[in-house]
Order: C-alpha cells, then structure tokens, then sequence
C-alpha cells in the first residue's frame, strides 16, 4: 500500500471565563465520518511556503472568524498518526499550538462546521468538558499538557515532542452517534480532582 505523507497545523484556543475559569474551544465538524469524533480543535493542511505557525492562524481565523487573539509563546507539540482513506495509508504529522482569546466578537460558523444534535457548532468548555467531548486518546493527551502547561505543572506538562498513534478516520462505528451533551454540566471524574483550578499565565 502506498502511503501518503500529509502536513497540518492548528490551534487549541482558550480563555478565561468569569464563572468556570480556564475553558477551550472545540467545533463541531462537518466533515469526520465517524459521529463520535466531530468534536475537535480548529486545524488544516498547509499551504505551500507557509510556516506550521502561519497555517494554524490561517485555519483559525478561516474556521472562526475570530482575530481578537494571540498565540502563547512556549508550547508546541507534534502529534503523528496512520489512518486509511479510500484504502490508501496517510501518514500525518499535526502541530498543535495554544492561544489566548481576548474577543469573541465576530465568532461565525464556516462550512466546515456544523450544528450537533443539541444545535450547537462550537463549545466552550473546562479541561474535563473538553477531555470527554475528544474522541481520540492522543489528542487528549496534547489537551492535558496544554493544560498543564497553562497551569504551571511541570510534571504534566513536558517538553515539545511528538505524540505517536494510529486514528481511526475512516467511518468506523459510523451508526453510533454521541450520546453526550457537552451543554449540560458534569462533575469531574475522580482521577482529575484537584486539577483545572489555576490560572493561566
């Protein structure tokens, strides 16, 4: 099987909320097969001459709208993973960097988004909202250190790397549709106690 080697780049936004504190910002995807994982960070593939960074700030603001924001300097992480599309191996490499939203104004849905079953194609949510909204393990793993690293928690939050994994993309389980309304509060789960409760710096 030949493989393909694709390159993307993207953002996990954030800001702080006067009640809930540190949130993010995930959207609702028009275009992942797979019900259970519409859920993501705003990424996309690059174009020629543009730097990974100049990729993710295109995506974002083509995906949102937004432009009251800037990047936070010091964190960036690689995450790799295989999956097969149309029976063809992609290999791809997605790098993942923070930024701080100061404006919500002009926050607009693009046509690569659409509304969930509850009507909403973007969430603001808490480190464990958002943990339990992605779908992937590995992408998860870069929230939790973006999180630390926002806080403060050397222990969690390591140095830049890549984090390795196999994605399924293609479909799978596509009759299964997410049972789980990330409007509606939940407690955290128990071996997150305790974390989530800083500011960002």
């Amino acid at each position: 099987m030949t493989a393909i080697h694709e390159r993307s780049a993207g953002v996990i936004p954030y800001r702080l909320d006067p009640e809930k504190g540190l949130v993010y910002l995930v959207l609702h995807s028009a275009t992942v097969r797979n019900p259970r994982a519409k859920w993501e960070f705003p990424k996309g593939g690059m174009e020629n001459g543009e730097t990974t960074q100049e990729t993710a700030a295109r995506e974002f603001h083509e995906e949102t709208s937004l432009s009251g924001w800037t990047f936070h300097q010091g964190f960036e992480r690689n995450l790799s993973y295989t999956y097969v599309r149309r029976g063809r191996k992609v290999l791809k490499m997605v790098t993942y960097y923070l930024v701080k939203v100061h404006d919500l104004d002009g926050l607009a849905r693009s046509f690569e988004h659409v509304e969930d079953h509850t009507g909403h194609w973007h969430h603001w949510g808490t480190f464990a909202e958002i943990t339990r909204l992605l779908y992937h393990a590995k992408i998860r793993q870069v929230l939790g250190e973006a999180d630390a690293f926002l806080q403060g928690k050397p222990d969690r939050a390591t140095e830049p790397h890549a984090v390795d994994g196999s994605l399924d993309l293609d479909g799978e389980g596509a009759e299964t549709a997410l049972s789980l309304d990330p409007h509606q509060p939940f407690d955290r789960p128990k071996s997150e106690s305790g974390e989530g409760q800083g500011q960002a710096q």
